[in-house]
């Protein structure tokens, strides 16, 4: 089973930018490396397919769920977990991110958080976090040293 990094944060009510912009960043970093990477942006299709039957009850929680799935699946072939938490968008850590981060603390993941300075992270998130850093180098150096040291 392919061990790697899943790549957590806000997907819901931010720009595509928002969503992508820092996942494209460490997915280059890490993937320089020889780590690889479950980004869900590479989902983003199947999200704008969920936009186009929001009317449609049924068929949008059938799409919710493939999602989730799809991503629980990613977590659960991961080694360590990279997560945005940061405010400094405006943007509240999601609920899905927050059950993404719950299910791999389950599954006892190395589960890196990636916050701004001044912002005040729940305290939950704090107690299931292995660690937390303040630039997304940090946390791609701190990413790198816990799969290397799993890995080698």
């Amino acid at each position: 089973m392919c061990k790697g990094v899943y790549l957590a944060g806000k997907m819901e009510r931010v720009s595509v930018e928002e969503m992508k912009g820092w996942r494209d960043k460490a997915e280059e970093y890490l993937t320089e490396v020889d780590i690889p990477v479950w980004n869900p942006t590479r989902r983003i299709p199947i999200h704008t397919r969920l936009e186009g039957h929001l009317e449609d009850e049924r068929k949008s929680m059938d799409m919710c769920r493939r999602i989730f799935k799809l991503d629980l699946q990613d977590i659960a072939n991961s080694t360590v977990i990279l997560a945005d938490v940061r405010r400094s968008y405006g943007a509240e850590v999601g609920v899905g991110t927050c059950m993404e981060l719950m299910f791999a603390h389950t599954k006892n993941k190395i589960i890196i958080l990636w916050a701004d300075k001044k912002d005040t992270i729940h305290p939950f998130l704090e107690a299931i976090a292995t660690e937390k850093c303040y630039t997304l180098n940090e946390a791609l150096e701190a990413t790198e040293e816990y799969f290397d040291g799993i890995h080698s």
